[in-house]
C-alpha cells in the first residue's frame, strides 16, 4: 500500500515537472536583438517592426515640414489679393488652429486616460505614439498661432504679390517631390513587410508566447507609421483633387485609404500587414 502511494506522488512529481518544461518551452524570451536585426526587424513594445520604418518617418516628418511652410507662404500670397480675401484667409487659419485643438485636447485625453501602475502608462508603446503625436499637433498649433499673429501685423501689399507666387510655387514643388519620395519608401516598406512575414523563424517567433504572461509578439508596421500612411494618403488626395496649397487641415489620424494609394498593397498578398 506505502509503495503505490510512493508511487503516485513521485508520478505526480514527474508529472509537474513535464509540465514546468513545457512552460518554459513555450514562454521564453524571445529571439535576440542580434537574431532580429539579420532579418532587418527590432523591438518596439510588444512589436516586431522593421528598422526600415526610421527611413519612412525622417521622410514623413520632411513632408510635414515643407507642408507648415508651404501654408504659411499660402496664407502671405493670399493676403496680397484683396482686402477681403485677406480676410478670408485669416479665418481660414482660424479655423484649421480650432481644428488642431480640438485633436490636441483630444489626444491628451486620450493619454491621461491609459492607466498606470507604479505610475508607469501600462500600454507603453500606446502612451510613447500619443506623446509624440501631442507634440506634433502641438508644434501646428504654434506654427499656425504664428501664422495668424504675423499676417495680423502686416499692412496689405498687392506689390508683394511676385515674390509671394515665386515662394508659393517653389514651397509646393519642394512638398509634391517629397510626397513622391515618401510614397516610394511607404511601398517599398510595404514589400519588405511582406517578404519578412514569410520568412519560417518570422512565423515561428511570431507564434512563440514571450515572457512571464505568455504573449505572442505581432509584426508591425507600427502605429507611428500608420499614421505616417494617412497623412500621405490625405496629401495625394488633396493634390489628385487640384487643392495641393495646404493637404490636410485636419488630423492625420482620420484619414481613409485613397485609391492613389492602394497600388501599394498588391492583390493576393495576404502576407502583407498594411
Amino acid at each position: 500500500m506505502r509503495r503505490r502511494t510512493i508511487r503516485r506522488i513521485l508520478g505526480g512529481l514527474v508529472g509537474l515537472a513535464a509540465l514546468a518544461a513545457g512552460a518554459g518551452v513555450l514562454a521564453g524570451d524571445g529571439p535576440s536583438e542580434a537574431e532580429l536585426a539579420k532579418v532587418g526587424l527590432k523591438r518596439s513594445g510588444p512589436l516586431l517592426v522593421l528598422e526600415a520604418e526610421s527611413e519612412v518617418h525622417t521622410k514623413a516628418d520632411e513632408v510635414r515640414h515643407l507642408s507648415r511652410q508651404l501654408a504659411h507662404d499660402v496664407a502671405r500670397q493670399q493676403m496680397t489679393l484683396s482686402p477681403e480675401q485677406y480676410q478670408a484667409t485669416l479665418k481660414g487659419l482660424n479655423d484649421e488652429l480650432n481644428q488642431y485643438k480640438n485633436e490636441l485636447n483630444a489626444t491628451r485625453n486620450a493619454l491621461n486616460r491609459i492607466p498606470k501602475r507604479r505610475g508607469y502608462p501600462v500600454n507603453y508603446q500606446l502612451h510613447q505614439e500619443l506623446t509624440a503625436y501631442r507634440n506634433e499637433l502641438q508644434a501646428e498649433v504654434t506654427q499656425r498661432t504664428s501664422y495668424l499673429n504675423q499676417l495680423k501685423g502686416q499692412k496689405y501689399d498687392p506689390k508683394a504679390r511676385l515674390q509671394a507666387d515665386a515662394d508659393v510655387r517653389t514651397r509646393r514643388e519642394e512638398r509634391h517631390q517629397a510626397v513622391q519620395e515618401l510614397r516610394k519608401l511607404v511601398d517599398g516598406l510595404h514589400e519588405k513587410y511582406a517578404a519578412v512575414a514569410k520568412e519560417p523563424r518570422v512565423q515561428k517567433w511570431l507564434d512563440t508566447p514571450e515572457g512571464s504572461a505568455g504573449i505572442k509578439p505581432k509584426l508591425g508596421p507600427s502605429h507611428a507609421i500608420r499614421l505616417d500612411i494617412k497623412m500621405l494618403e490625405q496629401f495625394e488626395r488633396a493634390e489628385a483633387a487640384g487643392d495641393s496649397a495646404n493637404g490636410p487641415a485636419r488630423s492625420t489620424r482620420k484619414g481613409r485609404r485613397s485609391k492613389t494609394a492602394k497600388h501599394a498593397a498588391p492583390a493576393g498578398d495576404s502576407a502583407s500587414p498594411f
